[in-house]
């Protein structure tokens, strides 16, 4: 039987427990992979999409790591959409996208910001809150990223740190929502969800769409 002391110091354990982690941009192992599906309500109809969502890393430096995003193997309303032809874009050191690294148009980086996470500059413990501002290059809008870690949960034998998500864009007509990302110890994103308000999809001919995006590594 475990004492009221032993009980209190395995508490105080995982209170204080710190993880630190940061995003991985390895051209060596260059493509992550998330299983995705989204149901969206736009000009008051409903829609249904899976895809698999990528992240692919072509080149990093100290200066700037540059990825392809992409939707592969999309399926809209159970019917086969076209093949995409993915996006690059400019990272940060934290994992936030700083600008299209293409002619494609930015907002397909306000489609693809609410999908990544900004990761903290220090460890984080059970608890902590943090919060990151993004001001992307040229005219984007200022985003703020805000997090609290809440509890560890074990995702397919894997153990992850739980954390609360809000996203808000400035300006007109943000893109904003709320949800939970679920990360590794080494900060591995083993899955998301987050419910979006006005998200900005520009393939699908419409700015405004409510989501509830829900994602899980591969």
């Amino acid at each position: 039987m475990l004492t009221p002391m032993i009980v209190a110091a395995l508490v105080l354990r995982q209170q204080t427990e710190t993880w630190s982690f940061k995003p991985s941009f390895d051209p060596k192992n260059p493509k992550e992979v998330w299983g995705t599906i989204v149901d969206a309500q736009s000009d008051d109809q409903a829609h249904h999409a899976t895809f698999q969502f990528t992240r692919t890393t072509k080149s990093s430096d100290k200066t700037k790591t540059v990825v392809t995003f992409n939707w592969e193997k999309l399926a809209v309303d159970n019917q086969e959409g076209q093949d995409l032809p993915g996006w690059d874009a400019v990272m940060g050191a934290r994992g936030e996208i700083l600008k299209m690294d293409t002619e494609a148009d930015d907002n397909y980086r306000r489609m693809l910001s609410p999908m990544v996470f900004v990761y903290p500059e220090k460890a984080v413990a059970i608890g902590d809150k943090w919060s990151s501002e993004v001001k992307p290059s040229g005219n984007g809008a200022k985003l703020t990223y805000s997090y609290e870690a809440k509890s560890k949960e074990k995702v397919d034998g894997e153990n992850t740190l739980v954390i609360a998500a809000t996203f808000k864009e400035s300006g007109e007509n943000p893109v904003s929502g709320n949800g939970t990302w679920w990360l590794s110890k080494v900060g591995k994103v083993v899955k998301f969800e987050m419910k979006l308000t006005n998200w900005v999809v520009p393939m699908a001919g419409s700015d405004v769409t409510d989501v509830v995006l829900k994602a899980k590594a591969q």
